[in-house]
C-alpha cells in the first residue's frame, strides 16, 4: 500500500482496500494537436470545435465549451451521440491514447455510424475553467443544452442521444429532464443506490492545486482531482490493462465540490430521473461497488427502472468483468456495442 494511502485514517484505508479488491453561438473549428489522430482511413473524421456558452439560462455567453466530433464517412448516419465524461475526466475518457493504441468508445461509435460528440465539461480539458463555485451540474446541464441546440441545427433531422458516464450521467439525466430536447438517454456508471464503496469518491479526491499533475496546468481554487496513484480503483483489476490505467492517470482532470454534491443528491434522491420522458438505457459494471454490495447486485439492478417512472422504456444492462470505468476496461468494446445496438433499436 502506498504511503499516500497510509496517511489516510484507518477507517478510510479499509474502504480503499475493499474497493481496490472489488473494484448558442457559432461553432468554431480548432485544428487538432499533433497527438490527435484525424481518423482518416478509419471510416470517420475527427475535429475539435468550440462554442461560446452561458452558465445560466439567458445569461451572458462568456464561457467556452470544447467538444471533439467524430463523423462517419460514407454510408448511413444513424444519429448523434453526445458523450459526457465523469468527474476528473475530459473527452479522453471516451477516446484515450495509450502506448498500445487507442481505447475509444467515440471511435467505435463513429465506426457504427453515429456522429459522436465528446464534451470537455466546463472546468475540464479545453473548455473554460470558471470559479469553482460557478460549476455544478445545473451549469453543466445548461451548457450541454446549448450544445444540443446547435447540434440539432447542424445535423437536422437526426435523433440525438445523451450518453453519460458517472457524473456525466447525472448531467445527462438533468439536461434531459429539464430541457426535453433529446430522444434517448444512456446512463453508464450510475445507479440510484449506494454500495460498499459509495463513500470512496470523497476519499479519492483532494485539491487539484496540491497535486503534482497540475503544477504546469494550474486550475482555480476549489477544483478537485484524484489523489496520485489511486486511479486504478475505478477499474475491475482483473480485466484492466495497466497501460490504459497509466494513460488515464497521466491526463486526469478535475471536478468541483458542487458537481460532486449534485451527483450524490441525484444518486440518492433521483429527483431529475423522475422527469426523464424518453427511453433510458442504464449500463453498469458487474463489479461497480460504488452502487451495490456484491450480494445485492441483482436486487439493486432490478429496482433501477423504478427511478425513471416517466420514461416509456427503461432497460438495465450489467457488463461482466467490468468495474466503474466501463469504457476503459479491456472489454470496453462490449459496452459500446451494446449501447449502439440499443440506440439502433430505439431511435
Amino acid at each position: 500500500m502506498s504511503k499516500r494511502i497510509d496517511n489516510l485514517p484507518r477507517s478510510l484505508r479499509a474502504v480503499v482496500a475493499v474497493a481496490g479488491a472489488l473494484t448558442i453561438t457559432i461553432l468554431s473549428v480548432v485544428m487538432p494537436d499533433p497527438a490527435d489522430a484525424s481518423g482518416e482511413g478509419s471510416g470517420f473524421s475527427r475535429h475539435t470545435v468550440t462554442q461560446e456558452v452561458s452558465l445560466t439560462d439567458g445569461g451572458r455567453a462568456d464561457q467556452v465549451l470544447s467538444s471533439v466530433i467524430y463523423e462517419p464517412e460514407g454510408g448511413h448516419v444513424r444519429g448523434v451521440q453526445v458523450l459526457l465524461p465523469g468527474a476528473t475526466y475530459d473527452h479522453r475518457y471516451f477516446d484515450l491514447k495509450t502506448s498500445r493504441g487507442w481505447v475509444s468508445q467515440a471511435r467505435d461509435a463513429a465506426g457504427d455510424g453515429w456522429v459522436s460528440v465528446v464534451v470537455d465539461r466546463i472546468g475540464t480539458g479545453r473548455s473554460s475553467h470558471p470559479a469553482a463555485d460557478e460549476v455544478n451540474n445545473t451549469s453543466q446541464a445548461t451548457t450541454v443544452h446549448q450544445l444540443v441546440t446547435r447540434l440539432r441545427a447542424t445535423y437536422e433531422g437526426l435523433p440525438v442521444a445523451l450518453v453519460g458516464h458517472s457524473l456525466g450521467s447525472a448531467v445527462a439525466i438533468q439536461e434531459a429532464a429539464t430541457y426535453k430536447d433529446v430522444d434517448a438517454v444512456v446512463v453508464t456508471g450510475l445507479l440510484h443506490h449506494g454500495g460498499a464503496a459509495a463513500g470512496l469518491f470523497g476519499i479519492l479526491n483532494h485539491p487539484a492545486a496540491e497535486d503534482p499533475a497540475f503544477v504546469k496546468r494550474p486550475v482555480p481554487a476549489g477544483y478537485l482531482t484524484t489523489r496520485p496513484g489511486l486511479r486504478h480503483l475505478f477499474y475491475w483489476p482483473f480485466n484492466a490493462d495497466l497501460t490504459t490505467v497509466d494513460a488515464d492517470d497521466s491526463v486526469k482532470q478535475t471536478a468541483t465540490e458542487g458537481e460532486v454534491s449534485d451527483f450524490t443528491q441525484e444518486q440518492s434522491a433521483g429527483h431529475f430521473a423522475k422527469g426523464v420522458v424518453v427511453p433510458v438505457l442504464s449500463v453498469v459494471g458487474e463489479h461497480d461497488t460504488f452502487f451495490f454490495d456484491p450480494a445485492d447486485r441483482d436486487r439493486t439492478v432490478a429496482a433501477e427502472p423504478a427511478a425513471y417512472p416517466a420514461s416509456p422504456r427503461v432497460e438495465v444492462k450489467v457488463v461482466r468483468d467490468a468495474g466503474h470505468d466501463l469504457a476503459l476496461q479491456r472489454n470496453g468494446e462490449r459496452t459500446t456495442g451494446y449501447i449502439d445496438a440499443w440506440l439502433n433499436r430505439r431511435l
